[in-house]
Parts: structure tokens; C-alpha cells; sequence
């Protein structure tokens, strides 16, 4: 009597579904090489994105206040692609998908937003108050939804590459 078990390898139907091992490696390959493009395309609107925050810094004939809102805004902006090249970087090595770096960007992205709005809202006394509050309210709410979300990952012992540290 036969017994049922998975088809093995020695399948003629299995052989002929299996995509070639020299197509894989050229398919990675490939892969490897665009994220090698996107890693030196993020590093290079990194440079020019300080470029641009500092020459702003130094050439800005707006009040004070706004001057530091947007150089304090560039500067997260390039500490967002930086985070995301860490990611891309950390794909090249070999880790797998990224969980505590897109945390990061997040939280950084939610804080950069508040800081915006806080300065259009100090700067426009006039302007809308309570939907300056609401966006103001609803970026808290995800900052701390994401920091919690970064600390539970912590805690559960998450490794940087995704892997278990027990």
C-alpha cells in the first residue's frame, strides 16, 4: 500500500516548476544592485538636503523663530533618509525585513509634524486654533502609540536584525 507523502524532488512535475538556480542568482543580483542605487541616491539627498538646511540657515533673512523651525526641520528630514538608508543598508547585509527603523521614522516624522505646527501655530496667533490642536493631539497620539510599539518590541527581546534575542 502506498503511503501518501509529499512529492519528492525525483517528481518530473516538480522538476519542471522549479526556476533555475543561475535565473535566482541573477534576480538577486539584480536586486542587490537597485538597492545599492536607492542606498547612494538616499545618501546623496541626504547631503544636499544638510546642504540646503544649512545654507538656509546662514542666508535667511526670516524672523529667528522660523529660521530654527526650518533648519530644525531639515535636520529631521535627514535624520529620516538617513533611517531609511540604515534600512536599506541593513537589507544589503542580509537582514531581513526591518521593524525598530520604520518605528523610528515614524516617530521622528510625527515629532518633526509637531513642531511644525506648534511654529505655524505661535507665528499665525489668527490662524485656526482648534485644527492647529486636533493635528497637534492626533501627532502626540501616534508618537505615543509608536514609542510604545518601539518599547514592547524591546522589551519582547526583537533583535535589530528582526531575529529573537532568546
Amino acid at each position: 500500500m502506498a503511503t501518501s507523502s509529499p512529492r519528492s524532488r525525483s517528481d518530473p512535475h516538480i522538476a519542471e516548476r522549479e526556476t533555475p538556480r543561475w535565473l535566482l542568482n541573477s534576480l538577486t543580483l539584480t536586486e542587490d544592485a537597485v538597492y545599492l542605487g536607492v542606498a547612494l541616491v538616499l545618501i546623496g539627498v541626504a547631503v544636499a538636503a544638510l546642504y540646503n538646511t544649512v545654507h538656509d540657515l546662514v542666508s535667511s533673512g526670516s524672523t529667528f523663530a522660523q529660521t530654527v523651525t526650518a533648519g530644525v526641520n531639515g535636520v529631521l528630514f535627514v535624520v529620516i533618509v538617513l533611517e531609511i538608508f540604515r534600512t536599506v543598508l541593513a537589507h544589503l547585509e542580509g537582514g531581513g525585513f526591518q521593524l525598530r527603523p520604520f518605528l523610528i521614522i515614524g516617530i521622528i516624522s510625527a515629532v518633526r509634524h509637531i513642531l511644525l505646527v506648534g511654529a505655524v501655530a505661535v507665528s499665525n496667533e489668527n490662524s485656526k486654533f482648534n485644527h492647529a490642536q486636533i493635528e497637534l493631539g492626533v501627532n502626540a497620539g501616534v508618537t505615543l502609540v509608536l514609542v510604545v510599539a518601539l518599547v514592547l518590541l524591546h522589551r519582547r527581546g526583537v533583535a535589530e536584525d528582526g531575529v529573537d534575542d532568546d
